[in-house]
């Protein structure tokens, strides 16, 4: 139900109105949107229409493709990739539509790598206080040859 959601705002945003004066007759570029890993991954790609450039080029062109000309997709970019977090009703606010509830916020990931780093140094503080019992411990008896020589 979100990707359809999400269909709705990539071609509110990317999409040309019909009849709007800056429209082109013609179609040169596209735009792809793949949904994979849980995130949407969106390219920019131009079309290219090559025309065979001597008659031997035209005749094997049209004998393996049925066409005079050979089309083919040019990545231009930019290309980016979209982790959608959560989705509103609303502009900024409103009941939530769509969460995923696999995101961690870069906070958390924070939070958790000072954790550890917070353990490690309690870790290390235990063992060292430890490590100075032991040694308070180990106290070596009075050795009665020690006034021999003095």
């Amino acid at each position: 139900e979100h990707l359809r959601l999400l269909k709705g705002l990539f071609v509110d945003a990317f999409g040309t109105p019909r009849g709007h004066p800056k429209a082109k007759p013609f179609v040169d570029r596209i735009m792809s949107f793949y949904h994979a890993d849980n995130r949407i991954w969106v390219r920019n790609y131009q079309i290219l229409e090559q025309q065979p450039t001597t008659a031997r080029e035209a005749q094997e062109v049209k004998k393996s493709e049925g066409q005079e000309t050979t089309t083919s997709l040019v990545e231009i970019g930019p290309r980016f990739v979209l982790n959608p977090i959560r989705i509103f009703k609303g502009s900024f606010g409103g009941p939530t539509l769509y969460q995923n509830a696999e995101f961690v916020s870069p906070n958390a990931l924070r939070a958790m790598e000072k954790r550890e780093k917070g353990a490690a140094y309690m870790n290390r503080k235990r063992s060292q206080n430890k490590r100075k019992e032991r040694k308070e411990q180990l106290v070596l008896p009075d050795d009665p040859l020690d006034s021999v020589f003095a």
